[in-house]
């Protein structure tokens, strides 16, 4: 030992009487190899996140655990990453859609009809992973079957009052319902048609269908615009539209005549401007209605 460490030997010497003793506990001290080091050793530590081990993805056909609880944080995710989608589909259709208009102007400019080819839109829609309309009608199904449920109990054998019809729907979850725009100020929404994506406050984000299925006249027509051939998502505000959508009558509740049989309703948007979340605690009143559209 280089110093002589005189403060630590007469701290020593009040324990250890022998001096060698003392040297060697002096030695243990400042070596970097001895069993005293002056130095921490760091041990890695596991963080809270890797505690709780890889997340698991429910596969097809797989339940959640019956008490799992739905946190917070979770319902704020799952609300944020459906709007990031539903931002990111709308900037691909449009992408789609300038292609198509740039795709006809060129067409145009050549004055050539006979050696055009047609635009590949439906590669394109894969490629941008545009939603289809056909994709969400088990999710119409799905609701078809929500609704009877809702409205015509397995008791019921008649079909009940028009005011408990309308009573139950005002509370209804429209998600999945396919709807029909009857009136709308702004023109370009009228006939348009599509299932409900997302039944917001102040909107329906509706999955349309492309082509002649997109408007409800359409079926004549052999030139579509290019929103109309791309589909895909279409935000309709519910203020100043009408909406209208059918429900499938249960068998136990059809005519003998084989056709199948459905009730139609109206949605007036302006007044069903609600969270379906919220309509569950509110009552709707019966009054007159001046501003309809």
């Amino acid at each position: 030992m280089n110093r002589n460490n005189v403060l630590e030997k007469h701290l020593l010497s009040r324990s250890y009487d022998s001096e060698s003793r003392i040297e060697e506990l002096l030695n243990e001290r400042y070596s970097l190899r001895g069993t005293q080091r002056h130095f921490m050793h760091i041990v890695p530590t596991i963080s809270a996140e890797e505690k709780k081990g890889p997340i698991k993805i429910l596969n097809h056909g797989e339940v959640s655990e019956p008490n799992a609880k739905v946190t917070k944080e979770r319902r704020v995710n799952t609300r944020r990453e459906l709007r990031l989608y539903i931002q990111s589909t709308l900037a691909n259709q449009t992408k789609l859609i300038k292609k198509i208009q740039a795709y006809n102007r060129m067409n145009k400019e050549r004055n050539d009809s006979n050696k055009k080819k047609p635009f590949p839109v439906v590669k394109l829609i894969d490629h941008y992973k545009i939603p289809k309309f056909e994709d969400f009608k088990p999710i119409n199904n799905l609701w078809q079957n929500y609704i009877q449920d809702l409205l015509f109990p397995q008791q019921v054998n008649s079909l009940p009052g028009s005011q408990a019809l309308l009573q139950k729907l005002s509370l209804a979850d429209f998600n999945g319902c396919l709807l029909h725009v009857i009136d709308s100020k702004n023109k370009n929404c009228i006939g348009i048609r599509g299932i409900v994506a997302w039944d917001t406050q102040y909107s329906f984000i509706l999955c349309t269908p492309r082509n002649e299925d997109s408007k409800e006249w359409n079926g004549s027509r052999s030139e579509f615009t290019p929103a109309e051939q791309v589909g895909g998502l279409r935000i309709i505000s519910k203020k100043g539209t009408l909406f209208g959508f059918d429900i499938q009558l249960p068998s136990k509740l059809q005519s003998e005549g084989g056709n199948e049989e459905t009730l139609g309703f109206t949605i007036i948007g302006s007044r069903f401007e609600f969270r379906s979340v919220d309509r569950s605690g509110k009552k709707f009143k019966n009054h007159n209605v001046d501003d309809l559209v």
